[in-house]
């Protein structure tokens, strides 16, 4: 992050306070540090000691002079100067850039601000000095004085319109680490609350209580209810004192745009560690994981999280921050029974949609429960959705987990609210009003602004509601007086004032200033940056917008932008998107994708992105994606998620409809893209319908090669999910025409698949056949990347077989051969397959060590189709080593993600595995019931078509328990399309055309 500037604002230290206060807001403006004097230390040596040294430090001397000389020292002062007038003489010295700002003389003397006799002379003879070499600024009031620092400081601002993201330091433990500043909080403290704030300080202190003995407390509520506000308070004024002795407080935003789940476990672990953050990224990110669940566990620590929905999947996706979020709690089971704030009928209702409370990552969900048993450390969640990952399935809090759900402001609470704007009304008017939006505090202070800047009659609640007679909650339901409130709290707010507000608005995460004074300046709408900060500071004391000064960026509150966004036409909307294309589309565009370090050097290419779709331009979009996000999000960081985001971006009318691009080449590729990033991130049943809709227009437009492509696909994400027989039709269809052109490169391929697919079949000799034809082809077209797929695929079904020895070998040449390309997957895959060899050969030491490395891999580029196995591998081995609550502990990580994907093969695999952890714990009632759980999941359509082996392995387990086998529906020829005939094993014709040449 480069170097904030640090202007030393020199003058007479005691006076014109309002006016320095300006000064220093005009600095953090612009992003530069006020270094001010606003003490005199005890003696004069160190006066002046301290004020040069503020000199020495600054990048810009900015003077502020009325009609005072200032404080003149008596010893160490030969010359017989003020310090304001030797701290210019420095800056003089240094040859730093000088800005001077004088009172205008009518202004001095209305303030009274005019000195006599000497001190005069002196301040004359000093007016002369700075008139000489420098350019002087008058000024008549304080906001004058703001006005010209902005437009001179504004000139020696080096723009940084590359920083999307604040980074803050990483500070040294026991002091706070507050990575992300809470800036909406519109008045200046915390109305009401006291209740909520005694709980959470119960929770820390009162050790007889059995709320002490929750880790995770949880303050659900709505938007602009104050669940920040609130954490923010307790966090900085409270915590402090009552939780003692604390190792370190933490405060992290997932409101940011760069906030993920991963960026917070790098950065807590090097805060928690005292670690360097370039050493902490170093490590892999499962085991930064495990090392901070033991740091936690060891030392207290106060962990905030705020705007955890953001990482749920309700919110996980580009356009969050424009999302309405009245109608989730109903859509979202956002139900928790025993919940503080809630009836106990709550629980009722969570047979609802709760799979949207979910984290979009299964790592990151996982990673909550864990969080939950930390012993030593406390962790403050606020959030607008509860986590169902922190659930029961009965609807109550996890183990360790309390939820308070916030409701609206107490009676008294509210009119000191609506009081501390200046704000007229009567109790008996006001209350009923209050109660028409559940006493909502930020629609209280939204509409007490506006009553307190009312042209006609300032803070004049009476007068203000006659003569707005249409203002009528009244008569509206909840959904609609919000917008109602919202919309009348911004009737005095001018055009231009409203055109920086939907501006604001337009952007997926907090502005800069860099960015809004490079937008919105040099008369679009702002004539320059003084007329650009005055509208700041008006949206600010409307609380409409919020100001991070520290970082010097801009926000809205979630509900304020989604009003303001919702209330806006299609041409004003065209406008602002007009107008931050025309900014983004100036930035370079990424000449090559290797070089990319993190998402974040991908902001400016998605926020162009971004406004081409709202520009309603999604041919031109799917071009940027193509050229300078697909292959750096989906090669170089495996971002599949973010992936899906913007691909689907491109499908405004649902994903039952086609993309909005006008070839139906592109509308393909989309689909096929997006099916990808659906695999690819953990959910292979929604990959499916879209490879068959891309699969189908493919072959409508005869371009067989990508349908070539698009079927191996299908298969290979058919079999994920148990869809045994239509894997192997497409399976076939795909090499049908892989063969009928000649493409021995794809013929091996669906080769590959269509072995595995017998291998899962449980059929030896055909599978075998399969597989060693591909390697035949992939060995004679020197294909060293395809061959070690294949010695994968061999691998996999030497384990079936029971054949270790021989998976090892094929294993090891798969892992040999990865290194060829270094593709990330082929490396997982053989490491995997490696380890579960050794396990077979009871080699547990080479077998924990391969599995591991495997599993730490794909959770890495989150790989979950590999990922899982390798859980279920290491399950078995913990068994097999007599720890079966390690055992249980790995597969509880397999459960979700199984059942979400689906991915229905190792979901009874890992049924199975749990069947002989309960017979291995005497569980036998248990035991039966994963067995028979494994045998319905891998029934799949039914044999032949069933996964031969957890089908097996849970038959056996249901017969050695006397346990009968579930009735199954057979398999129905009459419910698919005919099987394609091929011929698997040509050999005539292969001998007769493959050679090293073809």
């Amino acid at each position: 992050m480069p170097q904030q500037p640090k202007v030393i604002v020199s003058s007479t230290a005691l006076d014109l306070p309002e006016h320095r206060k300006e000064v220093m807001d005009a600095c953090a403006r612009q992003g530069m540090l006020a270094l001010m004097m606003e003490h005199l230390p005890a003696s004069d040596s160190q006066a002046i000691e301290i004020s040069l040294k503020l000199v020495d430090e600054a990048d810009i001397y900015v003077g502020v002079f009325a009609h005072r000389y200032g404080y003149v020292p008596e010893q160490d002062n030969p010359q017989g100067i003020s310090i304001t007038e030797m701290e210019y003489d420095r800056a003089v010295e240094r040859g730093m850039p000088r800005l001077i700002f004088l009172i205008d003389k009518d202004h001095a003397i209305k303030i009274g601000d005019v000195e006599m006799g000497e001190g005069a002379a002196k301040l004359n003879a000093f007016k002369d000095r700075l008139r000489t070499g420098n350019i002087v600024n008058h000024f008549k009031s304080p906001v004058d004085l703001r006005a010209h620092v902005i437009n001179s400081l504004s000139r020696h601002r080096q723009p940084d319109l590359m920083a999307f993201h604040y980074v803050s330091d990483i500070p040294e433990p026991p002091e706070s680490y507050i990575a992300h500043p809470y800036t909406l909080l519109q008045t200046h403290r915390l109305v009401g609350r006291q209740q909520e704030l005694s709980l959470l300080t119960d929770w820390v202190t009162k050790r007889q209580d059995s709320i002490y003995w929750t880790r995770i407390m949880n303050i659900v509520a709505i938007g602009g209810m104050g669940k920040s506000a609130l954490t923010w308070k307790w966090f900085n004024d409270i915590a402090p004192h009552e939780m003692n002795p604390l190792a370190g407080r933490m405060w992290w935003s997932f409101y940011e745009s760069d906030a993920t789940f991963e960026n917070f476990v790098t950065r807590a672990l090097a805060y928690a560690t005292r670690r360097p953050l370039e050493e902490v990224q170093r490590i892999p990110k499962p085991e930064r994981e495990d090392q901070l669940l033991r740091a936690l566990d060891q030392k207290p620590f106060l962990l905030v999280l705020d705007g955890l929905e953001r990482i749920l999947i309700a919110y996980a996706r580009m356009d969050a921050a424009h999302l309405s979020d009245d109608d989730f709690d109903k859509e979202t089971a956002n139900f928790v029974a025993k919940a503080y704030g809630l009836p106990e009928s709550a629980a009722q209702s969570f047979t609802g949609e709760h799979r949207l409370r979910k984290t979009a990552d299964p790592r990151a969900g996982s990673f909550l429960r864990k969080l939950a048993n930390v012993r030593a450390s406390r962790i403050l969640v606020s959030t607008r959705l509860y986590p169902a990952d922190l659930q029961t399935v009965t609807g109550e809090p996890s183990h360790g987990c309390f939820a308070i759900f916030l409701p609206g402001l107490a009676d008294n609470d509210a009119l000191d609210l609506w009081r501390s704007f200046n704000v007229s009304g009567a109790r008996e008017s006001l209350i009923p009003l209050f109660n028409q939006f559940e006493k909502h505090p930020l629609l209280i202070q939204a509409l007490a602004s506006e009553v307190a800047k009312y042209r006609r009659a300032p803070g004049d609640y009476e007068r203000w509601q006659r003569d707005h007679p249409d203002f009528n909650p009244f008569s509206l339901p909840l959904v609609n007086v919000k917008s109602h409130v919202v919309d009348f709290a911004l009737r005095g707010v001018d055009d231009k004032a409203r055109q920086v507000l939907h501006t604001i608005a337009a952007f997926r995460m907090p502005a800069s200033y860099d960015t809004l004074a490079a937008v919105l300046c040099e008369g679009n709408p702002c004539a320059d940056e003084r007329e650009l900060d005055a509208i700041l500071v008006e949206l600010e004391d409307r609380g409409l917008i919020g100001w991070d000064k520290r970082a010097n960026r801009y926000d809205l509150h979630p509900i304020v932008r989604g009003v303001v966004w919702s209330r806006l036409g299609e041409d004003t909307r065209h406008d602002v998107y007009t107008t931050l294309h025309t900014h983004f589309e100036a930035f370079p565009k990424i000449d090559d994708w290797k070089k990319v370090g993190s998402l974040e050097d991908l902001t400016s290419a998605i926020e162009l992105y971004s406004t081409l779709i709202g520009l309603g331009r999604y041919d031109d979009a799917f071009v940027v994606f193509l050229d300078q996000l697909d292959e750096a999000m989906f090669y170089r960081l495996s971002a599949s998620r973010q992936r899906v985001e913007l691909l689907e971006m491109l499908l405004p009318d649902g994903l039952d409809q086609l993309p909005r691009l006008s070839k139906a080449a592109n509308q393909s590729n989309t689909l096929h893209m997006l099916a990808l990033g659906y695999r690819f991130s953990g959910q292979p049943g929604r990959a499916v319908p879209l490879y068959r809709r891309a699969n189908t227009m493919d072959a409508e437009m005869n371009d067989n090669d990508n349908l070539s492509v698009g079927l191996a696909e299908l298969a290979y994400t058919l079999r994920l999910y148990g869809a045994l027989y239509e894997s192997d039709s497409a399976a076939c269809r795909a090499l049908i025409i892989g063969v009928g052109h000649g493409d021995r490169f794809n013929e091996a391929a669906c080769l590959d698949l269509i072995g595995s697919a017998l291998a899962t079949q449980g059929l030896e000799n055909e599978s075998n056949s399969a597989l060693q034809r591909a390697l035949r082809i992939r060995i004679a077209q020197l294909d060293d990347q395809g061959e070690g797929v294949t010695n994968f695929y061999l691998a996999q079904r030497a384990l079936w077989f029971g054949e270790f020895a021989t998976a090892l070998l094929f294993a090891n040449r798969a892992w040999e051969l990865a290194d060829v390309q270094k593709l990330e997957g082929d490396f997982i895959y053989a490491a995997r397959v490696q380890g579960e060899a050794a396990l077979g050969l009871n080699n547990f030491a080479t077998a924990d060590e391969r599995l591991h490395h495997a599993l730490t891999r794909a959770r890495a580029v989150n790989l979950v189709e590999e990922e899982l196995p390798a859980l279920i591998a290491l399950a078995e081995l913990r068994r097999r080593q007599d720890d079966l609550k390690a055992a249980r502990e790995l597969l509880d990580d397999v459960w979700e993600p199984a059942e979400r994907g689906p991915y229905v093969l190792f979901h009874a695999d890992a049924f199975n595995a749990l069947a002989q952890i309960e017979r291995d714990a005497s569980n036998l009632s248990e035991a039966i019931e994963a067995a028979t759980k494994a045998y319905r999941l891998a029934w799949c359509d039914g044999p032949p078509f069933a996964y031969h082996w957890g089908l097996e392995k849970a038959r056996k387990h249901l017969r050695e328990l006397g346990a009968p086998e579930p009735d199954m529906p057979p398999f129905d020829q009459s419910k698919f399309e005919p099987m394609p005939e091929v011929e698997i094993d040509p050999e005539d014709e292969f001998h007769a055309g493959d050679t090293a040449d073809d």
